[in-house]
């Protein structure tokens, strides 16, 4: 049986093995401005062409961020001397063939979920907001007319309108509910795609193997980084505006706001949040693949 983890331990284990975390800074760094830097050229781009080259970036970039999955994983076995900031920062983009579908599947999964319960949401609403725009089509005839309304009228149409808003929120929060339940479900597929070069949908079900009964504590961990991230996000709008003040340029202006962005984020919070999902992972693994082996020991 799993055991469950404290996020506490694994904050507390995170910030003995960050006491060397010069590489890992770096290797974040630098996969954060090589997004930054395709994300201003995207930019440059209006129209259908603009579209394309989006698309094209959106493609080139979706496993760029597996590079801080290896220097995660060296980080937390000790191995931060065999860390390369620009090897294990690019390799994301070098080995994009084998990591791609992998990645794809991931975001698809999630992707299509989510798409199907937003179509029927928007029936739903369709079929509500059908009748509600009925209703209040035939009040603002009344109101042309100069017939005097009810008030019961207008707070029939009120409610109708009302009940439309109340399922459109609802359909939001389903759809950000499953988002976050099945990207908790596979978080953990890019760790094994690394470890053990499962890929595909072997590395989705490992995932959701390893995830059963331990969604809420990654969860947690996560969450209790919202300050930091607030936080951040604070510090890099106050830069964006310096920035914007300083330096006329569209494009150089966006270019040096996402490299500041960047660096905050990665020295507030994103190492260690990387380090921390790390050791949630291999303590995981660890009681997976030998804590059962243990107990049946024990046992006999």
């Amino acid at each position: 049986m799993v055991r469950k983890m404290n996020i506490y331990d694994i904050k507390r284990k995170a910030n003995e093995l960050l006491v060397n975390h010069d590489k890992l800074f770096k290797v974040l760094l630098y996969i954060g401005i090589i997004q930054a830097i395709f994300s201003a050229v995207s930019t440059l781009f209006d129209g259908v062409v603009g579209g394309i080259v989006s698309l094209i970036i959106t493609i080139l970039t979706l496993t760029l961020s597996h590079g801080a999955i290896v220097a995660s994983l060296k980080t937390v076995n000790n191995m931060e001397e065999s860390i390369d900031e620009k090897e294990d920062a690019l390799v994301g983009l070098k080995k994009i063939g084998h990591l791609f579908p992998t990645y794809f599947l991931y975001d698809f999964i999630i992707g299509i979920i989510c798409f199907v319960v937003g179509i029927i949401g928007f029936l739903i609403i369709m079929s509500v907001s059908s009748v509600s725009i009925e209703q209040f089509l035939q009040l603002f005839t009344i109101t042309i007319n100069g017939i005097t309304v009810s008030q019961a009228q207008i707070v029939n149409t009120a409610d109708a309108f009302s009940n439309v808003f109340s399922i459109l929120m609802l359909v939001i929060c389903l759809i950000i509910f499953i988002s976050v339940y099945f990207s908790l479900r596979f978080g953990l597929f890019n760790y094994i795609l690394q470890k053990y070069d499962m890929t595909g949908m072997a590395a989705l079900k490992e995932s959701s193997r390893l995830m059963k009964g331990n969604k809420w504590t990654l969860f947690k961990l996560e969450l209790s980084f919202l300050g930091w991230m607030i936080l951040s996000a604070i510090i890099a709008g106050v830069f964006t505006m310096l920035v914007e003040i300083i330096i006329p340029i569209s494009f150089l202006a966006s270019l040096i706001e996402s490299i500041l962005t960047v660096f905050v984020s990665v020295y507030l919070y994103e190492m260690k949040l990387n380090v921390c999902v790390a050791v949630f992972y291999e303590e995981l693994d660890y009681e997976d693949k030998y804590g059962n082996m243990q107990a049946q020991d024990e046992g006999m």
